[in-house]
């Protein structure tokens, strides 16, 4: 028998008797951590089943496989990694409940972007004095927005971190230096 996927184990939960204990956070049409509520990306995917396939959760099981518990819906939840890497391995589904019903809310995907570059600007006062300088330029917002772009583009990443806080710091520093040597009438890059 093969593993159910990401919407079986969804729906199964959504009509599951014991749905507030093991996934207190679902709703089907916007893929979530059944333990903590983060949302995964906003995928543009026209049907929940299509964002649920896509969504950046895993498969848990509650009783694990390695203590006997099977690959069936009924014994398996879809959690962020986070989630996933401190759930409990044990026996006894309660414990699992009982770790769900204790764990703090995570906020989504998008969120955690955001403070994540907020706290990078924090680390990179002069970007922040940059963009006040042109701030009333035309188009200025527009122009840094593409420049983050870009220099996003020109950027790596780190294997299962994704963009890191050292990356982003560099790519605001690196926008700051480019928004200084603009040409203050045309805003041409110099």
């Amino acid at each position: 028998m093969s593993m159910p996927s990401k919407w079986e184990i969804a729906q199964f939960w959504e009509q599951g008797r014991n749905r507030d204990e093991f996934a207190p956070h679902l709703s089907l049409v916007e893929p979530c951590c059944f333990a903590c509520g983060w949302f995964s990306e906003c995928w543009e995917e026209k049907t929940p089943r299509a964002r649920w396939r896509r969504a950046r959760l895993e498969r848990a099981h509650i009783v694990p496989r390695s203590l006997g518990g099977p690959d069936t819906a009924d014994n398996l939840l879809l959690l962020c990694r986070p989630c996933h890497e401190d759930s409990p391995d044990w026996a006894d589904p309660r414990q699992m409940a009982r770790w769900i019903a204790t764990r703090a809310e995570r906020p989504s995907k998008e969120v955690e972007t955001f403070q994540a570059w907020f706290a990078a600007a924090s680390e990179a006062p002069e970007f922040r004095d940059a963009v006040a300088s042109v701030a009333t330029e035309q188009n200025a917002q527009e122009r840094v927005m593409d420049l983050l772009q870009g220099l996003m583009a020109q950027a790596g990443t780190h294997f299962a971190v994704g963009t890191s806080p050292g990356t982003r710091v560099a790519v605001l520093r690196t926008a700051a230096e480019r928004i200084r040597s603009w040409d203050k009438h045309g805003m041409s890059d110099g």
